[in-house]
């Protein structure tokens, strides 16, 4: 481990940052940060929400401009006036929220501004185009008709959509090693998708250099020759991936050991005997086969199965959002038919999903407008609501949950990934659910605020809420749930009880799985 970056004698560095600084209002953003990159090398650059990563990349890429420190390209000194300045110097990035227009096709999205570059003899010319696509395209193994509209492509596509876009990008500035900065892509894409994008990657880095920002610090490690750990505004360390341990790397981001006690295990409680919800003999056509499935008071099951094992679909019913062909549905003894998802939230079911920023929120508004989002009949008289009632009980929420905001009026499409979790989870709790189901919860947030939301699942759960989850990892799914129920194939294939005194290992489930 080294606790100064230090250029390469035998090599320029392609960027290197001394001592940025970068500060907004009374806010140090960075602090004297040093920061380098090597040509064709992948860079894993981690750290908590805050640490300072976003800030240092928006200085890199011409969207920020440093307030101290100096700034080298290939050895030369350097300011960018903008992001195209930075793109024309060979640096650009693809963020975590994408930047593709939907109702436009992969073609006009690749080339959007650029058009001017097939023009001849004042017509453009199509065929060019395309074939200029396809073989950018063929570069990050994607295999689409170029007029394929961005709203009929997967997440995966779209997101190698984007890095093809940027690449085709820098070589049309002419740059020599260009820099390519990736923002959390595997956020939204499942596990073949994610060896799929990193091989494109360790290809790429033969003629590029690339920076890789994740909170999944596992696929860092794989997949990186060096981690560089920001805590607060400030660099703590760097390590080659080969010599990285996860462990270490979190102490330094946190600022404390995260070993031990992990998912909070010691306050997993026993659930009641009082059952919340049933499914008896439910089945759902070409998704899931007949399976009966019972959820206790304070009760967490963590529904496991790979994709297209029917465990979303199952989820999807039971929120309203698909139907049960069969089989009956009760909650707290009663049965319920959910045609609507207003038809589950009424029965005392929520729903955190797995994509929080276009399902879970409305980003424009504001937090005190989400929190309350569902009770707002609740907040008023005579039609009308109390501006003071939606302050007070967003307020509430926001101290109880521990929402990082300077205030309830900021609009969440502001807040980070970890906050914005948190408020849809208030929002839910606000409205007074009794069932919540969580779809890939810590899924993009750092691991400070993973922490926080394992100990609000052990709060909920004490509270006497019941819980499906359905987790990124095994380990996390083992670590949180009373019991796991397996799925495959539309079927479940195994349940599991996983008591705080004895948890079982991932290799004990793997096989159940696939």
């Amino acid at each position: 481990m080294s606790n100064a970056p230090s250029a390469n004698p035998n090599r320029t560095s392609v960027v290197l940052m001394r001592r940025m600084t970068k500060r907004f209002r009374a806010v140090t953003a960075l602090d004297r940060v040093d920061f380098e990159i090597n040509p064709h090398e992948i860079v894993g650059l981690v750290g908590e929400n805050g640490a300072g990563k976003s800030t240092l990349m928006k200085i890199l890429v011409g969207l920020y401009h440093p307030d101290a420190g100096e700034f080298l390209i290939n050895g030369k000194a350097i300011s960018f006036k903008d992001s195209n300045d930075a793109m024309r110097h060979g640096i650009g990035m693809v963020f975590q929220d994408g930047c593709m227009i939907h109702n436009l096709s992969i073609l006009d999205n690749v080339f959007l501004g650029h058009e001017e570059h097939f023009i001849k003899y004042g017509l453009m010319d199509k065929k060019r185009m395309r074939d200029e696509c396809v073989k950018i395209l063929a570069k990050v193994k994607v295999e689409l008709d170029p007029d394929t509209l961005i709203r009929n492509v997967t997440s995966a596509e779209k997101q190698m959509v984007e890095i093809a876009r940027l690449l085709w990008l820098l070589r049309f500035y002419g740059a020599e090693n260009p820099v390519m900065i990736l923002d959390e892509p595997t956020t939204v894409l499942q596990e073949q998708e994610v060896k799929t994008l990193f091989d494109t990657l360790r290809e790429l880095k033969k003629s590029s250099s690339i920076i890789l920002i994740s909170h999944r610090l596992e696929e860092v490690i794989a997949n990186s020759d060096r981690v560089v750990i920001f805590k607060d505004g400030k660099y703590i360390a760097q390590m080659p991936s080969a010599n990285a341990d996860i462990h270490q790397i979190e102490e330094l981001m946190v600022g404390r050991g995260m070993l031990g006690n992990h998912y909070i295990e010691d306050k997993q409680r026993e659930p009641a005997q009082r059952f919340r919800l049933e499914l008896e003999n439910v089945y759902k056509r070409g998704s899931f086969q007949p399976l009966s499935l019972s959820l206790r008071e304070g009760e967490i099951i963590s529904l496991v199965g790979l994709i297209g094992s029917g465990k979303e679909e199952l989820c999807r019913c039971i929120l309203g959002l698909a139907h049960f062909d069969g089989g009956r549905v009760l909650v707290e003894g009663k049965e319920r038919n959910f045609r609507t998802p207003s038809d589950a939230i009424a029965c005392g079911i929520g729903h955190v999903p797995i994509d929080r920023r276009n399902e879970g929120l409305a980003l424009d508004y504001s937090v005190v407008s989400n929190i309350n989002m569902l009770i707002l009949r609740q907040l008023g008289r005579y039609g009308l609501i109390a501006p003071w009632r939606e302050r007070e009980n967003a307020g509430h929420w926001v101290d109880e949950i521990r929402v990082k905001t300077p205030s309830v009026y900021v609009k969440c499409g502001n807040l980070s990934g970890g906050n914005q979790q948190k408020v849809v989870i208030a929002k839910w709790l606000s409205s007074g659910v009794k069932i919540l189901i969580l779809d890939h919860p810590t899924r993009g947030i750092d691991i400070g605020a993973k922490e926080e939301i394992y100990k609000r699942i052990r709060l909920l759960s004490e509270a006497g809420m019941s819980l499906i989850i359905m987790c990124d990892t095994l380990e996390e799914d083992i670590g949180l749930g009373n019991r796991l129920v397996i799925m495959k194939d539309g079927s479940v294939t195994r349940e599991v009880e996983c008591s705080k005194e004895a948890k079982p290992t991932p290799r004990d489930i793997i096989e159940a799985i696939v």
